[in-house]
């Protein structure tokens, strides 16, 4: 451990790093100014990435539920005052949304825009509804929760048929996440588990160039992770897990993201 470097940057705050007395990594976060550490358990680089990666999340889930004035300190994080550079926050935001509508316009199948939340609601992580019927088979659309894209996938029947032929070459069977002929949509994060990229929706059952059999699914141009239609990710790839299903239930032809079934 002692020949690895120091810090090994993986996004804008976050980051793993080592000690000379621990032969572990360490993660470190830094979360709209609040400092994060913690020995991540792990020698193993890409487990540690993938530790990294569910520890910021439940961060995000359990500060939900935190009241102020508790007077309990969390002993994972050093309170530091944050310095917020307004011109800089609408500059990111302005970008962000650029580029969020190129990568929209790109997509070759049809998509539908969903209703969105209040800012405010957003950042509370109020749940966002989103009328299935509005969806054909085959389409995808793209839910904003909690800033995250959200991928709704109405499954064809020839996507669910083709599914199990892929059980080989994925990483996690995972059954309770496979579409059916009575649950023929599936709800993703669009976030690649490798690096936080955006992965691409090609449902087309055609040779791709980083598939010859290629069955459909999400492939992603930044390092090459690829996911089948139901989220699995293939073996041989970057990307340590399947795409993250978010909370979600379904009422009638509703579907509402933010709350459990």
């Amino acid at each position: 451990m002692s020949k690895k470097r120091k810090h090994i940057h993986i996004l804008d705050g976050m980051s793993l790093y080592t000690r000379d007395r621990s032969p572990f990594y360490w993660g470190y976060l830094n979360i709209e100014g609040k400092i994060y550490k913690k020995s991540l358990k792990t020698t193993d680089r890409k487990e540690a990435e993938r530790f990294l990666f569910a520890w910021k999340n439940e961060i995000f889930a359990d500060s939900l539920n935190l009241t102020d004035g508790n007077g309990e300190e969390d002993h994972h994080h050093v309170e530091q005052k944050p310095i917020v550079d307004e011109k800089r926050r609408k500059a990111l935001l302005i970008t962000s949304g650029l580029m969020g509508a190129v990568t929209v316009a790109a997509f070759a199948v049809p998509f539908l825009s969903a209703w969105k939340p209040s800012e405010k609601a957003k950042a509370l992580g109020a749940s966002v509804k989103f009328d299935l019927s509005k969806l054909q088979p085959g389409a995808m659309a793209i839910v904003e929760w909690r800033r995250t894209p959200i991928f709704v996938v109405h499954q064809t029947q020839e996507a669910i048929d083709n599914l199990p032929k892929l059980n080989d070459k994925v990483t996690d069977q995972a059954n309770e996440v496979l579409p059916s002929n009575d649950k023929k949509f599936t709800v993703l994060k669009g976030v690649c588990t490798h690096l936080s990229c955006a992965p691409k929706y090609h449902p087309e059952i055609e040779p791709k160039a980083w598939d010859q059999e290629w069955l459909g699914g999400f492939f992603c141009p930044c390092h090459g992770s690829k996911f089948d239609l139901a989220g699995r990710v293939y073996k041989g790839v970057p990307a340590p897990i399947n795409l993250e299903i978010p909370p979600h239930t379904f009422s009638g032809n509703t579907l509402i993201i933010g709350e459990a079934a």
